[in-house]
């Protein structure tokens, strides 16, 4: 059968922009395909920052003929008392083009059936292929000309052939065809291309490579080819030469000696996040004053010394602030901070230096710390956003940390504290080597004092809207807590002294609402970091979401993995779900059930009741075998023992006796198990299969 080839062709697409366009692309026609009945093969997709280029195989010359069925208007309606048809009945059959001896009645409705022909496949693409185009979705759009249309950027060519044949249509002012264009500069005519082999040919032969792991290796290859060393090559920055070039070519070039006295970061950053160079070192690890570029056209001694221009222009303006900032210390860089706002109603940024060094070492104490990594948290907290003010990171805003840690080493700060600094804004980077506490630490207590000041002041996330980035935040302490021994509570203590220390500096913070918005807050993360969690296993994991039961990552871990075991145990389900069930229906009618109650709060002798004593003898030795436990297996096997005596208790027990005394009790006794079982989330919201 036939092979569809689709070739939209566009000015350059951001490098960040193109895998996701064209793998999303290939996605939308292969299921509009399959709606229309198109039998079809596997696509191929590829592109580079001029096109989009999607190949299907094997695709049907016609869709198959069909019955539609159309629902007319009911039985009533479509006959009067005598039988005969009304004006309703009528009408129907003259909008479908059938006589009423044709409609079969079935359901209670009158139905009309008709042959539907499948119409040929050139026809059907032209609607599928630019309907494909128009549902694809880009960070940034624009509009251009009189184009409706939002596109990430303007279209300028639409090859699309069927069997060899173009298949008829327009988008914004362009019609589609059989030619595609060559590189840019190098190669700009237009050729034909009827098909995926021919295209590549002619792409390769003017000099573009269609391919994205073909241009992949160009770049490795060439860059160690001319590199006359080892070059960095990061993932993220050869998928970003990847995406920026349609013929990549390694170009190596220099920089003078005289800026290998900045330090390492600030070249490194400089080549690679700035200028998409690969910076190249030596045998032994060291870097050298040489840089990999990839060109993609352009004369080679041109592009050479273009580069080398502006990389110096760089170095050079880096060079200037990182000599001012020679003339002053760390703690000068702090107390300029005081001219620098956090947040409006938030106060400065040495506000908050003092806020995050008495949170750092609270976090310390709270999480284990000695005196003496108490103390290296508190230094590592004042002085984490000094480099705020340093004229090098007003140059290299990427440098946050890194420009501080290098300034604080120079000081001979100690080497946790410098690890701290320089790694404040990257959880990987923070949790790993033997300074990995005090850098968690003081990333805890920056995410836990920003939350406070924007959740203290209402200003939670809404929708896609997140212009504090509260959402990562959030993430990152419910990340970091696998890295620290988390106190009784998670974070909820913690929370609540980033609170007080805005009110110790007069800042006024709702700390009701603040805790609630959190709870929310965390509870969305839990969502979005468990996807292939079941949407009720996670209902029942978080506890109504409420905040003193949310902000502790590793109890909602574990309640996940036992809600998770449990919803395949249909039995315990329906026996956990009791007790819990009866409790909050009592609470539902006014009655006053002690909700943290443990089994020796429970009086047996006011129970009055044989099996509430042997379930209440059985919640003392479910307590005793989870408490403090974390082996979900253990905690499973303890609470299913639980399930014989909960159900000899309902059998032969009446909760809601006259008897106030007793009935109380009764339920102080369910509540207790109610909470054990809660060790494995509100099981009933669960929904039992079947």
């Amino acid at each position: 059968m036939p092979e569809l080839l689709f070739e939209l062709g566009c000015e350059e697409l951001p490098a960040g922009s193109v895998r996701g366009a064209y793998t999303q692309l290939a996605q939308e026609i292969g299921s509009r395909l399959d709606e229309a009945g198109l039998g079809h093969g596997a696509t191929t997709s590829m592109g580079t920052p001029r096109r989009l280029i999607v190949s299907v195989p094997d695709v049907a010359d016609r869709q198959l003929d069909g019955v539609k069925e159309s629902k007319g208007p009911s039985l009533k309606a479509a006959y009067d008392e005598q039988g005969k048809p009304t004006k309703a009945l009528e009408g129907f059959c003259n909008s479908q083009g059938v006589a009423v001896s044709q409609v079969e009645k079935r359901d209670d409705y009158v139905w009309v059936s008709k042959k539907v022909e499948g119409r040929g496949a050139v026809e059907v693409l032209g609607e599928i292929l630019p309907a494909a185009v128009r549902t694809l979705t880009f960070d940034k759009t624009m509009r251009w000309g009189s184009s409706k249309l939002r596109f990430a950027r303007p279209i300028r060519w639409l090859l699309a052939s069927y069997g060899g044949k173009a298949v008829p249509f327009e988008i914004e002012g362009v019609r589609s065809g059989l030619e595609s264009r060559g590189h840019r500069f190098e190669s700009p005519g237009m050729f034909k291309a009827p098909d995926l082999a021919n295209l590549l040919k002619g792409l390769r032969k003017r000099r573009v490579e269609p391919d994205p792991a073909e241009r992949e290796k160009m770049i490795r290859d060439g860059a160690h080819r001319v590199s006359l060393g080892a070059p960095d090559m990061p993932d993220h920055l050869v998928e970003e030469n990847v995406f920026l070039t349609e013929w990549p070519e390694a170009l190596l070039g220099d920089f003078p000696e005289e800026y290998m006295k900045l330090p390492e970061p600030v070249l490194i950053t400089a080549m690679a996040k700035h200028e998409r160079f690969f910076p190249v070192r030596d045998s032994h690890g060291q870097l050298t004053n040489r840089f990999v570029s990839i060109r993609n056209g352009g004369r080679e001694d041109i592009v050479k010394r273009g580069n080398q221009w502006v990389l110096s222009a760089r170095f050079n303006d880096a060079r200037f602030f990182y000599e001012d900032d020679t003339n002053r210390k760390m703690a000068d860089f702090l107390e300029n901070t005081a001219r620098m706002t956090f947040a409006e109603g938030l106060g400065s940024i040495r506000q908050r230096a003092h806020r995050l060094s008495v949170l750092s070492k609270s976090v310390a104490e709270a999480t284990g710390a000695n005196p003496s990594d108490a103390a290296l948290a508190e230094k590592a907290g004042l002085y984490a956003k000094a480099d705020l003010s340093t004229g090098l990171v007003s140059e290299l805003a990427s440098l946050q940390g890194v420009v501080g840690a290098e300034y604080a080493a120079r000081e001979g700060f100690e080497p946790a504290v410098c690890h701290a600094i320089a790694s404040q804004y990257d959880l990987s980077k923070a949790s790993n080597g033997e300074h990995a506490a005090a850098a968690v630490r003081v990333m805890v207590a920056d995410q836990l004092d920003k939350l406070a000041g924007y959740m203290g002041t209402g200003q939670a996330p809404t929708g896609s809207s997140d212009p504090y980035g509260l959402r990562r935040a959030a993430t990152v302490l419910i990340e970091a807590s696998d890295h620290l021994a988390m106190p009784t509570g998670g974070y909820a203590p913690l929370f609540e002294e980033a609170i007080s220390q805005y009110k110790a500096q007069g800042f006024d913070l709702d700390a009701a609402k603040a805790k609630g918005l959190l709870g929310e807050l965390f509870a969305g993360r839990y969502e979005a970091l468990n996807p292939d969690s079941r949407h009720d296993v996670l209902e029942a994991a978080l506890l109504g979401k409420q905040a003193e039961d949310v902000l502790d990552p590793a109890k909602f871990k574990l309640r996940l993995k036992l809600a998770s075991g449990a919803a395949y145990d249909t039995e315990f389900l329906q026996t956990a779900t009791r007790p819990i069930n009866i409790v909050s229906a009592a609470v539902k009618k006014g009655i006053a059930v002690p909700r943290n109650v443990k089994p020796e709060d429970v009086d047996s002798t006011k129970l009055d009741s044989e099996p509430g004593v042997a379930l209440l003898v059985a919640a003392h030795e479910a307590k005793k075998a989870t408490e403090g436990k974390t082996d979900t297996a253990a905690i499973f096997v303890a609470l299913k023992k639980l399930e014989p005596p909960i159900n000899k208790f309902f059998t032969d027990t009446m909760v809601m006796v006259e008897d106030q005394a007793v009935r109380d009790e009764r339920l102080k006794l369910l509540s207790v198990v109610s909470n054990l079982l809660f060790q494995a989330g509100d099981l009933s919201k669960i929904v039992i299969e079947g």
